[in-house]
């Protein structure tokens, strides 16, 4: 069965890719999550956590510098729901030049549910999931990210009024400090915390358009599992593929950058532009 699932995947990658390549063409940006806006932060993985062998990215007390992107993804006007996603890049996470990505969207904690994606208003209310499954160590688990409640029962707007739209809102908690946690999770049973998430400054719209995600940007000890995941490979990079074809074209303003399987190059502060 698993030899049949991906033979389906390689026979169906191409059709899929063609798929994405036209659409990032003919909308002249990405396929999926358009609209979006960027921020820096940190990643850090408590002092107290239990060693996870073979998972360096994740040992207790480890500090990682992350550039997140909250997006819209089909790119419906606000404030109608929209399946919502928070792309996490940890840059040089596994040596220079080698980053880590994970993808998530609008989803739930709730057990089986957490495997599925749901349309949502908000990015700092709710949960959000890979939904597909990772091999982390010796674990198979999906990921999910989780806001922290807004501290001092604060309005979301900071004058009594929540702002209207998911990013709007966004934009008015995350400048008073947003914090998330990042949790594993298999079908059944409670999510386990992992790490936590805390997002800083605003990144400028160039930089943030600028940034390439790719869930096979990955490295020791975390990896997609599954033959979907496979599939997301190939819409990735022909989305990125169709986006650099409209810029050599002149469409786009943007500076292309590129694609690995291992790490993706991206305009990151205080990295030095690829060459």
């Amino acid at each position: 069965m698993r030899e049949l699932r991906l033979w389906a995947a390689a026979a169906a990658g191409p059709v899929v890719a063609a798929g994405f390549y036209t659409l990032a063409a003919l909308r002249r940006r990405r396929s999926l999550h358009p609209t979006g806006v960027g921020y820096q932060g940190r990643l850090r993985v408590p002092d107290e956590r239990p060693p996870r062998p073979g998972v360096p990215l994740f040992q207790a007390g480890a500090t990682h510098p992350v550039l997140v992107r909250f997006s819209r993804g089909a790119g419906l006007p606000e404030p109608l729901p929209d399946a919502l996603g928070v792309a996490i890049k940890l840059p040089d996470a596994h040596g220079p030049g080698v980053d880590q990505d994970l993808l998530l969207t609008s989803s739930t904690d709730r057990p089986l549910l957490r495997r599925l994606l749901f349309p949502a208003r908000s990015f700092v209310r709710g949960a959000f999931s890979t939904a597909l499954p990772y091999d982390l160590g010796s674990e198979r688990v999906v990921l999910l990210l989780v806001p922290a409640p807004i501290n001092g029962g604060r309005s979301a707007g900071g004058g009594g009024r929540r702002p209207v739209g998911g990013l709007a809102e966004l934009r008015a908690v995350a400048a008073n400090g947003l914090e998330f946690e990042l949790r594993t999770a298999k079908s059944f049973g409670r999510s386990q915390p992992l790490a936590t998430v805390t997002v800083d400054a605003p990144l400028p719209a160039d930089q943030t358009e600028g940034l390439r995600f790719n869930p096979w940007t990955t490295g020791p000890g975390i990896h997609p599992s599954g033959w979907l995941n496979l599939l997301r490979d190939a819409a990735y990079r022909a989305s990125q593929r169709g986006r650099n074809q409209a810029t050599r074209s002149g469409q786009l303003l943007l500076n292309p950058g590129f694609h690995r399987r291992e790490g993706v190059r991206n305009e990151v502060p205080g990295r030095p532009p690829a060459p």
